[in-house]
């Protein structure tokens, strides 16, 4: 699990950086924080117990790579791709994604609560046990995803497809949904108690 040090900025509670003493915001060579990620994804495939918070990542590739026991929380990700990775353990709170791709993604036990998700492709993967509570989810794909015991309660989900998916024990409690296809899927096994239409 990534380290709970608290960068050493007078009043500042986010977390620090991996090999630094201060967060993400505080340091010095941004440019030099994000290279150092995509190198080691580049070389290892492997990114375990790092804490970066409120970055931006564009146009970046983590396919086939596994990312596990770290903090994304607050990052931004254009056009980045996660096809075929696997991710376990993750903390992506109020992340955003954008025209994203996740096709065939391995996932479990990760946090997207109040991420905002827009055009992403999720298509063919399977999301265990992972919380996406409170999203904004706009023009995205779940087809074909297996969401055993996923959370979307209090989400907002619009123009996005759910179809041919596994839905046992997923709850979408409280969410509101529009324009949202769950053909061929199995939603008599979800939770849809208040959803509004």
């Amino acid at each position: 699990m990534f380290s709970f040090r608290k960068c050493k900025v007078e009043n500042c509670h986010t977390y620090a950086l991996w090999d630094s003493d201060y967060c993400y915001h505080h340091t010095d060579d941004k440019k030099s924080v994000i290279a150092s990620i995509m190198d080691k994804v580049e070389r290892e495939k492997r990114i375990e117990n790092i804490s970066i918070v409120n970055a931006e990542f564009e146009d970046k590739d983590f396919s086939t790579c596994f990312i596990g026991f770290s903090n994304f929380a607050f990052c931004t990700f254009r056009n980045c791709t996660f096809s075929s990775s696997r991710l376990i353990s993750n903390f992506f709170d109020y992340a955003v994604f954008e025209s994203c791709t996740f096709k065939d993604l391995e996932a479990r036990y990760n946090v997207f609560s109040g991420a905002m998700i827009i055009k992403s492709d999720f298509s063919g993967s399977n999301l265990i046990l992972s919380s996406f509570m409170g999203v904004d989810c706009y023009q995205s794909c779940f087809d074909n995803t297996d969401l055993y015991y996923s959370n979307f309660s209090l989400s907002k989900l619009i123009n996005s497809s759910f179809e041919d998916s596994n839905l046992k024990r997923c709850s979408f409690r409280s969410a509101l949904l529009r324009s949202v296809s769950f053909k061929y899927s199995n939603p008599e096994e979800a939770f849809f108690r208040n959803v509004k239409l």
